[in-house]
Formats: structure tokens, C-alpha cells, sequence
């Protein structure tokens, strides 16, 4: 394959949904290409979050294998000004790259790849659509949106137009491949691949499961759910604490770890209103670099997505880091295919909603899955990710659909 490849991220490069998920594959193209193949990568920078020293260094590893970076600056707010101003320098930084030669792209997410399509109706050239999503239908389902609304008829009409122009779509469901084409009758070559999951960072060791439970002062005896998101939005908001609260109702041993963007004070809010004590709650916060020893202090982690029609085309990162960790997951109905993985695989409990009666009716199913052996469960988790969302395996089908990009 020869020529280059422009990234567009309407991202921080360092977000660490960037960087546990799509960064990985173009970390192995950096890695392998040998120079062959530049790589443009075009991000929104917060001034709010400015590179470590750690992250300077190792941009600058990557910028000695190939990789041009070109950072433009993010315009905080949801308001319509502010995202004209971010598509207006997206569009004059992709401008810049197809002076250079540049005609071959790839957008991250929905909106991203929005962009993209506004700038290739003027400028021209194949695109590819990673993670291909309806972010519009999602903001319906959990009511951020109105189906009437300008923003919801907006960002849909985009999406739509993204898709029936790009070249190469990935998404990571069989419900989204139907839609594209039996439904939308999308020509762009369809690309299943489920969110990756970095598989080697997040395998579970048991001297961070020491130490980590240790620091947080957390019993051996104790069963900790384990929750690292946000609350609210796309997910649940009360009913995460109400869910806890009701799995606790069932055994007292329970104790739920939080890793959250969230203040404390928002979280302890949250838990409050639900009627749960601080003393069966632990709120911790992490960057990327060590969220993994988080994880490995848990015993059974938490989906917390709720149900909705446009829910089966989600793809989420947490699910391959769950069952690489070698956790198994609670989530609700319907969520992607994760739904449906948990039951075949026997890596997770399925409940139709975050309601009393359908949490405290999976206690059962929780309490056989803690009450295995130890070892067993995990090895079974850790296989089972692998095969749904390990980067080896997914990497193929990306490296496969990036081909098809230049054919």
C-alpha cells in the first residue's frame, strides 16, 4: 500500500478513548510501516489538558516513525458558533493536507465523520468511517434530544449523508451492517469490527490486585462491583447507586468501586439521593496510564447503558476490558451484541432494565458467577475477550479495511 493517510479526530489525542481504542491500530501502522506511510493525524486540543511530559515524549516517537500532527484548538461549548469554528478549522486543516497530496481519510465516531463528509463534498476524496455509530438516536433514547429538534433532524440528515458517501464503513454490530445495507442500501464495503480492547494492558495480575486493594483498603472477602464511567447522559444516572443499593439489599458484603471523571461531590450526591452510605461506596479517579489496576481489584463490573432502539448498534470499549481483565459484566437488554455475547459465552447477567425488580431477580445469577472458582472464571473472561475484542484478531479486519480504502 502506498501514499498517506489523514487521521481526523474530533478528539483530544490523548482522550482515553483514543488512546484504548483506535490509537492502537495506528500505533502498529507507526510501528511497521517503516517510514513507507505517512500518517497526518488532525486533533482538538484542550488547553485545559496539556501533554505530560511522558505524553511529549512518546508524540515524539511517534512523530520519528512517520506520524504528522496537527493540532487545532478545541472551542469549549455545544453552542452552534462554537462548532462552526471547529469545522471551519478542521476544514481548512484537511484543505492543507490535500494540497500535500493527501486523499485518503479516516474519522473517528459519528461526528467525526460528519466533518469529514462536509469537507469531501468540496474537496474530494475516499473516506473511511470508523466506528460508525448513531450518536443522533442515541442523544433520543436518553432524552437529550428531541426527535423535532433541529440538533437531532441536524446531526441525523449527517450521518446519513456520511454513510451513503464513504468509501469504507466500520462498525462493530450485525444490527448495523443491516441497517447500512438493507435499509439505507449503503455501497461504502462494510467492515464488522467490534470496539478493540487493549488486551495486554488491562490482563489481570494478581500483584495489582494486592496492592490496589490494599491502598483502597478494600477486605479480601469483600465483593466489589465495580463501575469506571460516567453518570448520566448517555448512561444511567441514579439508577447506577439505586442498582448497588438493591444488589446490596441482597449481600451485605457488597462494596461498589467508582473510577470516575465525576467530582466526589457529585458522586456522593448521587449515592445520597439513593439512600447508600459512604462506607459502602470507594469514589477514585484515573488517567488512562493506571486505570488498569483498578480493575483488577473488582470482581464484577458494571454496564451501566440503558435499553433503547438505537442501543443495539452501540459498541462499548468497557466490555473487552472487562473480560480481558477477567471480569464478568452485568448489562442491560438489547446493548449491542454484548447483550447477547454475555449469555452465549456465560461471561455476564442480562437485565431488561436498572429497576428494582429486574436487579434484585439477578442476585442469583451474580452470586453464582462470585461464588466460582476464581482462576477459572477469569481464564473463561480473558478467552472470550479475546475472541470478541482482542487487537491481534482486530487488528486484521483493519489493516483489511484500510486496504480496501486504497483499492
Amino acid at each position: 500500500m502506498k501514499g498517506d493517510l489523514g487521521i481526523f479526530l474530533y478528539n483530544r489525542l490523548f482522550d482515553p478513548l483514543i488512546q484504548s481504542n483506535f490509537w492502537l491500530y495506528i500505533e502498529s501502522y507507526l510501528n511497521h510501516s517503516d517510514g513507507k506511510f505517512r500518517i497526518f493525524l488532525i486533533t482538538y486540543e484542550n488547553e485545559n489538558f496539556p501533554l505530560t511530559s511522558l505524553q511529549t515524549t512518546q508524540v515524539a516517537y511517534w512523530e520519528s516513525k512517520g506520524l504528522i500532527w496537527v493540532k487545532l484548538k478545541w472551542n469549549p461549548g455545544t453552542g452552534i458558533v462554537a462548532k462552526i469554528k471547529d469545522i471551519a478549522q478542521g476544514f481548512f486543516a484537511v484543505v492543507r493536507l490535500r494540497l500535500k497530496g493527501c486523499r485518503h481519510f479516516v474519522s473517528l465516531a459519528s461526528i467525526a465523520g460528519s466533518f469529514l463528509f462536509l469537507y469531501h463534498v468540496v474537496l474530494r476524496f475516499r473516506f473511511f468511517l470508523y466506528q460508525f455509530e448513531p450518536h443522533s438516536e442515541y442523544a433520543i433514547d436518553n432524552k437529550m434530544w428531541k426527535k423535532d429538534s433541529i440538533q437531532y433532524k441536524l446531526a441525523h440528515f449527517l450521518e446519513r449523508k456520511a454513510a451513503s458517501h464513504a468509501y469504507v464503513i466500520a462498525s462493530g454490530t450485525r444490527f448495523m451492517q443491516q441497517r447500512l445495507k438493507e435499509e439505507w442500501k449503503v455501497k461504502a464495503a462494510f467492515f464488522k469490527i467490534p470496539t478493540v480492547a487493549n488486551d495486554k494492558k488491562f490482563r489481570f495480575l494478581q500483584t495489582n490486585r494486592d496492592a490496589m486493594r490494599k491502598r483502597l483498603g478494600l477486605l479480601d472477602e469483600q465483593r466489589v462491583l465495580f463501575y469506571p464511567g460516567k453518570f448520566g447522559d448517555l448512561y444511567y444516572k441514579i439508577e447506577t447507586p439505586l442498582m448497588f443499593k438493591w444488589l446490596k439489599e441482597c449481600d451485605p458484603s457488597f462494596h461498589f468501586l467508582i473510577v470516575t471523571p465525576h467530582t466526589d461531590e457529585e458522586v456522593m450526591d448521587l449515592f445520597e439521593s439513593a439512600d447508600v452510605t459512604g462506607k459502602d461506596y470507594t469514589i477514585a479517579h484515573s488517567d488512562y496510564s493506571e486505570i488498569h489496576h483498578y480493575f483488577a481489584a473488582a470482581d464484577f463490573a458494571v454496564i451501566a447503558v440503558p435499553p433503547g432502539p438505537s442501543k443495539k448498534f452501540i459498541s462499548n470499549i468497557k466490555v473487552g476490558e472487562y473480560l480481558t481483565a477477567g471480569l464478568p459484566y452485568l448489562i442491560t437488554e438489547g446493548v449491542s451484541e454484548d447483550y447477547l455475547f454475555a449469555m452465549e459465552r456465560g461471561v455476564g447477567v442480562v437485565v431488561k432494565d436498572f429497576k428494582e425488580e429486574f436487579i434484585k431477580s439477578a442476585f442469583p445469577a451474580i452470586d453464582r458467577f462470585l461464588n466460582e472458582d476464581r482462576a477459572k472464571l477469569r481464564e473463561r473472561c480473558l478467552q472470550a475477550g479475546l475472541a470478541y475484542r482482542g487487537f491481534e484478531k482486530l487488528n486484521v479486519e483493519f489493516q483489511r479495511a484500510i486496504n480496501y480504502l486504497y483499492s
